[in-house]
Order: structure tokens, then sequence, then C-alpha cells
């Protein structure tokens, strides 16, 4: 039997990992996951976005929330 983990238990364990983050309208971000808070924002450092076949960089970035329709683990142990 698996044990069921909660939505803040696994992101907690990503801070400091590389992430990708997908937003409402398929905007795709990545970087460095730095921090959460209890409405989902999400804070990334090194934060890039793929836009029409070009990397656009962005340094320090906050995501809002209630935009955030999956966060995934880009370093795998």
């Amino acid at each position: 039997m698996t044990q069921t983990k909660r939505p803040f238990e696994v992101l907690s364990r990503n801070i400091g990992k590389n992430v990708k983050v997908r937003l409402k309208g398929a905007q795709v971000f990545t970087g460095t996951f730095l921090g959460y808070d209890p409405h989902w924002n999400i804070s990334l450092d090194g934060a890039e976005q793929c836009r029409n076949h070009r990397r656009v960089a962005f340094g320090k970035l906050i995501l809002r929330g209630n935009n955030v329709l999956y966060v995934f683990e880009l370093d795998k142990d």
C-alpha cells in the first residue's frame, strides 16, 4: 500500500530543484523552485519560457497560483 502525500508536502520536497510549471493558456516556465505560498503562488529563479521556439529569460519570477496547472520536477535523484 502506498502512502498518500499532500500537495504542499510534495512542493516542499522540491524547493531548490529545477522544475517545469505549466499555466493555463499553455504557458510553460522552467527554473529553480524557490518557494510557494498557500495560494500556490510559485517563485522561480533563473526562470525561462519557450516562445516560438526561442527561450525568453526572466530571472526571478513569481507565477500567480490561480493559473498553475502543474509543477513537474526536472531533477530526478
